[in-house]
């Protein structure tokens, strides 16, 4: 699978700690009080690990994005009307609430490599049940989003494009489906063999050539999250 260049990258269980915390604090997220400038920052979180990634125009732009949402739900006032709930609460409710999740997933696909991954989930002391599919949907999705480009490619040369859909719906979605679909199949089954013959399904300790070790930016991100938690509930 090919990364892209990564310039800060922090421990798997770095990511996996966070992506739990931010998905619980996101999805069950208090709008009212004190606790909201905690939130804030732990919604922040997974978009500043991009701009430390020095991916800074699309970490910048998550930022407002979540920034702006948050601003909407714990100032401004509802019930003025029906409308006004519909068209900015909503979309506020959703990106404060999937969105820093979705950024974690992205910054973790982007920097974290499958050998880290499992060396990671192994020091955890993981069962290989949850070990295996992991790294196989690890490398499944930025698989099928390159599988995908192809295809996109192929459907341009025939001239399908979502401008003519409405002229040509039904074969849109055969050449759009249809392929996809067949790659997916294609895809775990060929990841999941992958995955048996470089041996993860071995129950026997490994040697391994990556040594992960928590590194002060680690510890401090760690500590960071967990003082916010507390702050959060306690506030």
């Amino acid at each position: 699978m090919n990364k892209k260049q990564v310039f800060f990258t922090v421990d798997p269980r770095t990511n996996l700690f966070l992506m739990i915390i931010i998905s619980f604090i996101a999805i069950t997220g208090n709008i009212t009080g004190n606790s909201i400038y905690a939130r804030l920052v732990i919604l922040l979180i997974p978009s500043l690990l991009v701009v430390a990634n020095k991916e800074i125009v699309k970490g910048t732009v998550f930022c407002l994005i979540i920034f702006l949402g948050w601003y909407a739900e714990a100032f401004l006032i509802r019930g003025e009307s029906q409308l006004y709930d519909i068209l900015i609460f909503v979309p506020a409710g959703i990106v404060t609430r999937f969105m820093p999740t979705v950024v974690m997933g992205y910054y973790f696909l982007n920097t974290t490599q499958v050998e880290e991954l499992i060396e990671g989930l192994e020091r955890l002391k993981c069962s290989r049940k949850i070990t295996i599919p992991i790294a196989v949907m690890f490398c499944f999705l930025p698989t099928i989003k390159e599988e995908s480009s192809y295809i996109d490619d192929a459907m341009r040369m025939r001239n399908i494009s979502l401008r003519n859909t409405l002229d040509r719906p039904i074969t849109y979605i055969e050449y759009r489906m249809v392929p996809v679909l067949n790659s997916v199949i294609k895809i775990a089954d060929e990841l999941t063999i992958a995955s048996v013959t470089k041996g993860l399904n071995i129950t026997r300790p490994k040697t391994a050539i990556i040594q992960l070790r928590l590194k002060w930016y680690d510890v401090s991100i760690l500590v960071l999250a967990v003082v916010l938690t507390i702050f959060y509930y306690l506030l």
